[in-house]
């Protein structure tokens, strides 16, 4: 894939994410996803938080609804699969796009949870590195320690 259309696939799915209900960010490396919900009402602000991937988007819209039956179904949901470090999405327009939509949103709580989706997901990349490096989990070394 180009520079050029990976640019133009990704302005078109923050396009979408700009719009969705739900927005999903997906991180295959680190085996989670950043679910923002933009739903709210007097008592219940939106949401952002991490939870492991569920293989469909009608799975995640499943999830969401249930997960807040007090508030109208979300009908439509952005997934932005991202293949980078934490870091490079925190400099990334995705992030910038999701950022935007939380402080729009006014919600302090939403803005406060944020902040601690990215320690969290920072987290997990720390403990995905260590485990590559021991060879943990999905990962195997290729020398081994005698």
């Amino acid at each position: 894939m180009s520079d050029s259309e990976f640019e133009r696939e990704m302005a078109e799915a923050i396009e979408n994410a700009e719009i969705a209900e739900i927005v999903c960010i997906i991180l295959p490396l680190l085996n989670q996803c950043v679910v923002f919900d933009s739903r709210y009402s007097d008592e219940d602000p939106p949401i952002i938080t991490i939870s492991p991937p569920l293989g469909s988007g009608d799975r995640r819209l499943r999830y969401v609804n249930r997960a807040r039956p007090h508030l109208a179904h979300a009908h439509s949901l952005a997934a932005i699969p991202w293949q980078s470090s934490v870091r490079s999405l925190i400099e990334s327009p995705v992030w910038e796009m999701l950022h935007r939509r939380i402080a729009q949103s006014g919600s302090d709580k939403c803005l406060s949870q944020c902040s601690t989706v990215l320690e969290e997901l920072k987290q997990y990349e720390r403990q995905n590195i260590v485990s590559m490096i021991r060879g943990q989990g999905p990962y195997h070394t290729i020398w081994s320690r005698t």
